[in-house]
């Protein structure tokens, strides 16, 4: 058995027109028992404490400091970097604003902080385009509204319980969907859903495993699963170009409050704050100049001239 449906569509985005193809095909496979998978979270969080301070260093930043001291650092970014401290506000901001946009990996700019150099202006501007380019990178979305696929069925997924108009799920998902995996690899929740979907950027192509509902009289062949109550479903594969995550605007499942990549983008950029920002630095309370004034004394304002 085998369907294919494909077409092309156009989706306006800021700055980015996508061009992609969306296809629906029938697929084999054999349907298990999943045992639960802890929140990755969790894992996260119990690893960083089981770590010693280099490799917790490397989990939050996700880059290996050793390998940033001997980064080649491009000739073009270090220009950039030296007019970050220029002569005029001007010209240091139009330096921190190529600096946000300019086509290269955060590891470059991380390793021209491990490798110093920089006075205070600098580094201060380096640190402020980092966290820009951390927190506000394009996210892709499918979207969907969703919620664990339960206990009605023996198989674990993200169950499609709603499909966001606009957006590419709108064609190539339908409600009831269970998703599997996406891109080959296993999901069992929403975080593990939106954790891969929004490390991707709007345009990026991604494959998702899904079973969908079949009538109850379909008869088995290939693709075909059976599960408690006569629930009947067919494997299918969806691929299709990703939406932007700006397309989801007041859309209530858009908040960021438990958002995972939400917090693994915080979690980076405090990373890098505590590793390359600003030391706290004490401030005294100077001493009264009178020390012997009694504090009613003290607290009187001179008398006019």
């Amino acid at each position: 058995m085998r369907c294919m449906v494909s077409f092309v569509r156009v989706f306006a985005l800021p700055l980015l027109v996508t061009l992609g193809s969306f296809t629906t095909t029938s697929r084999m496979a054999v349907a298990q028992d999943a045992k639960p998978v802890p929140d990755p979270r969790q894992v996260e969080g119990i690893t960083a404490r089981m770590l010693g301070d280099r490799e917790r260093a490397l989990l939050a930043l996700g880059e290996d400091p050793d390998a940033l001291r001997v980064f080649a650092v491009p000739t073009s970014v270090r220009d950039v970097v030296t007019r970050l401290g220029g002569d005029t506000f001007a010209d240091r901001e139009r330096a921190s604003a190529e600096l946000r946009e300019m086509a290269i990996t955060n590891d470059v700019l991380m390793a021209v902080l491990e490798q110093g150099g920089l006075d205070e202006e600098q580094r201060n501007r380096l640190l402020r385009a980092l966290r820009w380019r951390i927190l506000y990178r394009p996210r892709g979305a499918v979207g969907i509204r969703m919620e664990p696929s339960g206990t009605a069925i023996s198989v674990r997924g993200v169950l499609v319980t709603e499909v966001i108009s606009g957006l590419p799920a709108e064609r190539v998902l339908r409600v009831g969907d269970v998703i599997l995996e996406i891109d080959g690899q296993r999901i069992t929740t929403s975080a593990d859903l939106i954790g891969r979907v929004q490390r991707l950027q709007p345009g990026d192509p991604i494959r998702m495993g899904v079973i969908r509902p079949a009538p109850a009289d379909t008869p088995d062949g290939p693709g075909i699963l059976r599960f408690e109550g006569d629930r009947v479903f067919e494997e299918v594969d969806v691929e299709f170009p990703l939406g932007s995550y700006d397309k989801l605007g007041n859309d209530e499942s858009a908040s960021a409050i438990g958002n995972p990549e939400t917090m693994r983008r915080r979690g980076r950029v405090e990373a890098i704050w505590a590793r390359w920002g600003s030391s706290p630095r004490s401030v005294g309370i100077p001493k009264a100049l009178d020390a012997d004034a009694s504090p009613d004394s003290s607290s009187k304002l001179p008398s006019a001239p």
